[in-house]
Order: C-alpha cells, then structure tokens, then sequence
C-alpha cells in the first residue's frame, strides 16, 4: 500500500515537474515572439530606410505650445513605419512647413495666465525631388490654433495628412522614382551610293 501511495507520489511531482518546464519552455517561447515583433520594426526600418517616403518638418515655431507641437510631429513622423524624418529635402519626399504664434501675447485687455496656453499653427505642404522638380511643389496649406493639451492630437492629424498627401500623389512618385525609358531611336536608314558615270 504504501509503494502504491509513495509511486502515485512520485508521478505527481513528475507531473508537476513536467508542467512547470512546460509551462517554463512556454513561458520563454513567448517573450521571444514579442522580442521579435518588437525588434522588427526597428531592423525593417533601418533595412528599408530608402523605402519609406522622406519628410521635411521645418519648424518656425518660437511659443511653448507650437514648439511642443512641432517636436511631437517630428517624433511621430520618426517612429512611423512608412516615412523617415530628413533634415533637408533630398531625393524625394514631402514638405511640412509650420509656423506658429502664440494666441494670446501681446494683444491689448487678455489676461497674461492665457499667454503660452494656445499657438495659431500655419502649415503649408510641399513635395520635392531636388533632381526632377525645380524646387518645393506647393500642395497644401491650412490655418488652425492648437492649445497646450492637443499639441499630441493635432500632430497625428498632420501625419494623417502627409500620408493622404502621398496617396494623392502616389502615380507622380512613382513616375519620380521610375521614370519612363526614352526610347531609342531607330536607325537612320543607310543610303545607298549613287554612282555617276
């Protein structure tokens, strides 16, 4: 009896055994997978840099709400999958030019607590290929005021933006990116001599 009760005691803990390294080999299995699906993005990106449309952000903002404003844009625009921020225009890409106001300084009877809680935000999109365009293309432009605790919405809706703007614009990058082949001329037809006799 008591061999009985000691084997069914030994079979449980090697259950139990087998579970935990289970449920261990498991567990590892597991933080794996999400190791890599975190660090793909970050090695897809630098694989496929020259993939992803470039994005020019000049920031003409000097208020604390536009500077906020511009500095999460340009964040946003760093961690997308599909653009890459670039400091100049180069090979191709879109322009996003800001320039910001504060609402509230400076205007005659407003109460100074209002000042640095709100920016009058201008923006103008352009698109540009240094090689193929003469300079910055105009496409867009749009007024709006952004206060201190929508700087984070407001620049998402500018990268929502951009990107409506690369749809829109999809078949001329394209052409920018690929463009046609000239044709090659035929041959000139040879002429035969014409002998004088």
């Amino acid at each position: 009896m008591e061999t009985l009760g000691t084997s069914r005691l030994i079979e449980s803990e090697q259950n139990l055994n087998s579970k935990v390294a289970l449920s261990t080999k498991f567990a590892v299995s597991i933080a794996l997978l999400v190791l890599s699906f975190l660090a793909a993005p970050r090695s897809a990106r630098a694989a496929g840099d020259e993939n992803r449309l470039s994005v020019f952000a000049d920031c003409h903002c000097t208020d604390p709400v536009g500077l906020d404003f511009c500095t999460d844009f340009k964040t946003k625009v760093k961690d997308s999958d599909g653009y890459r921020l670039v400091e100049r225009p180069d090979a191709l890409g879109i322009g996003v030019h800001f320039w910001c106001l504060d609402l509230w300084n400076g205007l005659p009877g407003i109460d100074k607590t209002l000042t640095g809680t709100m920016s009058a935000v201008s923006v103008a999109f352009t698109i540009y290929a240094p090689d193929q365009l003469p300079g910055e293309v105009y496409e867009d432009s749009s007024v709006f005021r952004v206060g201190k605790d929508a700087a984070d919405e407001m620049s998402g809706r500018i990268l929502v933006a951009v990107g409506q703007l690369a749809t829109a614009n999809k078949s001329a990058f394209d052409k920018i990116r690929n463009p046609p082949k000239a044709a090659t001329p035929a041959p000139a037809p040879t002429a035969t001599p014409l002998v004088i006799q």
